[in-house]
């Protein structure tokens, strides 16, 4: 029973991803009708969608240190609570600029839950089954993106988009009242001197699992020379921030957020004719993100995170070359859409879930909360760029040069994964730290 006591938790635990993507994904529908109702232009429409990825770069960038102060468990709590106030509060709103303020603080709930859930489960989780339950997060964001769809569709018709971004309050008190019932970190309150509760805890999420070993790794992490955050930039730890911060980095420029964002506005511009047509389109393609992200989590610990990127980018790679030869004749609406599909699946199976995964895993214990907060704000300043730089793109080059730039982009990422990216699968999380602060190169970890 013990076995599923611990997938219990990471599903609890994830419904904070479930906020992630309702709150990100439910604007693409809502702004077709809130953009008519305010008369916004373009650059606003642009703010209106771009706002809650400042606040989601902010939340990640200011609340790292919360994790190891606070314990992961209160942050999820407090993100949860952020996320259902703010929710309320921009289904009730009457001008532009409240709506613009209460989905920066949707945003900043989205940062807090975007990097404390994934290292909340990784460090739970025992190794061999670290990656399908850290996974789990990935696969409630691409549920909560379909679950904004079905909304969305669900009042298309109406064009009522109040209740679309009220009914963020429902996860959002899901994840609060379910958190109550589960155990903090092992580790992170390890990091705060409990040591017996730490045990009790591994012993509890364990079962009669041997835990004297693991307890040992952990505290012998314990023991290490780092002293705080400015460890990070150290000689030892500063080449594993850049593999950070360059996954973070390569989700976001590859554009995969334009689809999930503005893919009404896109099959609106390629030739789909009503809002109501755009959207229900856009509910099959969070189905497949959907789907495809189930797959990946039998994958993720078989196959290993280095070999699902590199196929996922290619994937990826090849859906945006049909994506940008189709977009520019309607009468290749059918390609357009088997290319979205390519390029959605592909990323499901890769960037989607692996780089929340391997954020979660290769920091240090003593900076694991900072350093993944770090690496996550780093992926919302480039999920800001690239969401309010889109549109202006589309205007001033065309749909079609757009998507041809994130390919670029994406060709680019796949070499970066090839040269750089390590393999952490099935290797605890403190064998990733003493390699890395041994000075093995990256491509070895976790071989002697």
């Amino acid at each position: 029973m013990r076995r599923y006591y611990s997938l219990f938790i990471a599903i609890i635990a994830a419904l904070a991803g479930l906020l992630f993507g309702y709150g990100t994904g439910v604007m693409s529908g809502a702004i077709l009708f809130i953009a008519e109702e305010f008369a916004l232009s373009s650059g606003m429409n642009g703010l209106v969608v771009g706002i809650v990825l400042v606040g989601a770069f902010l939340g990640a960038l200011l609340t790292g240190w919360m994790g190891d102060r606070l314990g992961r468990k209160k942050v999820i709590m407090l993100g949860a609570t952020i996320f259902f106030v703010a929710s309320l509060g921009t289904a009730l709103v009457f001008s532009v600029t409240a709506l613009i303020i209460g989905r920066f603080f949707v945003g900043v709930a989205i940062g807090i839950a975007s990097y404390i859930a994934p290292l909340y489960i990784s460090e739970i989780a025992p190794p061999e089954r670290r990656g399908a339950l850290v996974s789990m997060n990935q696969l409630a964001i691409s549920g909560g993106i379909l679950l904004s769809y079905i909304v969305n569709y669900s009042f298309a018709s109406s064009g009522h988009w109040r209740p679309m971004l009220g009914l963020g309050t429902v996860p959002a008190a899901l994840l609060f009242f379910g958190m109550c019932y589960l155990p903090d970190s092992p580790r992170g309150v390890l990091l705060k001197n409990g040591e017996g509760e730490a045990k009790k805890i591994l012993q509890k999420i364990r079962g009669k699992r041997e835990v004297s070993k693991e307890l040992r790794e952990m505290k012998k992490s314990l023991k290490s020379n780092i002293r705080n955050w400015k460890a990070l930039f150290s000689k030892s730890i500063r080449r594993i921030v850049w593999v950070g911060f360059g996954l973070a980095i390569i989700q976001q420029v590859t554009g995969i957020n334009t689809i999930f964002y503005y893919a009404p506005t896109i099959l609106n511009l390629a030739g789909f004719q009503t809002a109501t047509a755009a959207i229900l389109a856009t509910v099959g393609l969070g189905l497949v993100s959907f789907l495809f992200t189930i797959f990946s989590l039998f994958v993720i610990d078989k196959l290993g995170r280095r070999t699902l990127l590199l196929i996922g980018l290619v994937g990826m790679s090849i859906g945006l070359a049909l994506l940008t030869s189709s977009l520019h004749d309607p009468n290749l609406a059918p390609l357009m859409l088997f290319s979205m599909c390519l390029y959605i699946v592909s990323f499901a199976i890769s960037l989607g879930p692996i780089v929340w995964l391997m954020i979660s895993e290769i920091f240090p214990l003593k900076v694991r909360s900072v350093g993944a907060s770090l690496a996550t704000a780093m992926n919302w300043i480039c999920n800001f760029l690239v969401t309010v730089t889109f549109l202006k793109l589309v205007e001033g080059e065309g749909i079609s040069w757009t998507f041809g730039i994130y390919l670029i982009l994406t060709l680019a990422s796949l070499l970066f994964v090839y040269f750089f990216i390590p393999e952490t699968r099935g290797i605890s999380l403190e064998k990733i730290e003493e390699d890395l602060l041994s000075g093995k190169p990256l491509r070895k970890l976790g071989h002697d």
